[in-house]
């Protein structure tokens, strides 16, 4: 009973054609504006932006914890302001990308182990001819930097390889809260037809850090497979519960080494003498002042103006050196 009310609502192939040509000479009506596309949009199928960045909300806590370490670690290496910044992560195909980028560049390939795949530090030239002359005293401001065509110097190339060494190692402090993740350097290449670390269609995470620096702004790159990240992507999407709610077991490991690398004072008294204001008027080249301690005895260490150790005076390659000869007493006593 079923089929049959099926098969009569099926039109013949006489009553298709009779329909068609009744809508060709207007004896059935149609909707005008049907199919104009007045209010259609377009819409890129190859742009993932806003699916990838929602499923992977621990890369933003990630860089931004990378900008502040990098920051400091610049700072430190020229001893002037450096500002870094986050300005976008997007994905793109890695074909669209690399076409982007101009044929003189500084492309350095790294690793990701343990995960599979390669990825990409592109650093903006112009960053590296300001850094390179700040360091060796040139002096210039940045925008008086003139960019040499041909290939990088050797001391360019070793720059380079420095900066990246920097880059990846802070980068790795930023990865460590979610996953032990480690860049390995492979090699570096100037030219982006030589670099092909996945398919051109492939989908490749684009990281653009902004470098503010001697009047200079300037970009560096990291591009990282989208596929690589697939083992970890439950980490990278779970990481903003999993930080909040467990502490970081890592953290007193970095505020110890933090505190190993901090620079402080150190000072050694070699004795103190009391005179009177005639004998300090009466003074003249040539004169001695006796000190209140003998040349044999031990001198105090000061490290930021605390009593630490205690040493010996002597000369170390042509130079006036303290020799340590014990922990102060007073501080073993104290503890």
């Amino acid at each position: 009973m079923a089929d049959t009310e099926n098969n009569d609502k099926v039109l013949s192939q006489s009553e298709v054609d009779t329909l068609l040509n009744a809508v060709k000479e207007g004896d059935v009506a149609t909707e005008m504006n049907a199919g104009n596309g007045a209010n259609l949009q377009a819409y890129d199928f190859r742009k993932r932006r806003k699916l990838v960045r929602a499923r992977l909300p621990g890369l933003k806590i990630i860089h931004d914890r990378f900008q502040r370490i990098f920051r400091q670690t610049l700072s430190s290496l020229v001893r002037k302001n450096v500002v870094v910044e986050t300005t976008q992560t997007e994905p793109a195909r890695y074909g669209e990308w690399i076409s982007s980028i101009p044929v003189r560049s500084c492309i350095t390939i790294n690793r990701l182990s343990p995960l599979i795949g390669q990825s990409i530090v592109n650093i903006d030239p112009k960053f590296l001819f300001t850094l390179i002359d700040n360091i060796f005293g040139g002096g210039k401001s940045g925008k008086e930097i003139q960019k040499n065509e041909g290939d990088f110097t050797t001391i360019e190339l070793k720059m380079i390889q420095k900066l990246v060494k920097y880059f990846t190692s802070d980068l790795t402090k930023a990865w460590s809260t979610i996953f032990e993740l480690e860049f390995d350097f492979v090699r570096t290449e100037t030219n982006p037809e030589y670099v092909s670390i996945v398919a051109p269609s492939d989908v490749v995470i684009v990281t653009d850090f902004g470098i503010h620096f001697e009047g200079v702004s300037s970009t560096i790159q990291m591009v990282m497979p989208l596929f690589a990240l697939d083992p970890i992507k439950h980490l990278l999407s779970d990481h903003t519960y999993v930080e909040q709610s467990q502490p970081n077991p890592n953290w007193k490991l970095w505020i110890a080494d933090s505190l190993k690398q901090s620079k402080v004072n150190m000072r050694c008294v070699l004795g103190g003498s009391e005179i009177t204001m005639r004998e300090v008027l009466s003074l003249k080249a040539g004169d001695t002042i006796q000190l209140d301690r003998y040349a044999n005895d031990f001198l105090p260490v000061d490290v930021e103006g605390k009593k630490k150790f205690l040493g010996k005076m002597g000369v170390s390659c042509g130079q006036q050196a303290i020799q340590i000869a014990s922990l102060n007493r007073e501080m073993i006593l104290k503890k």
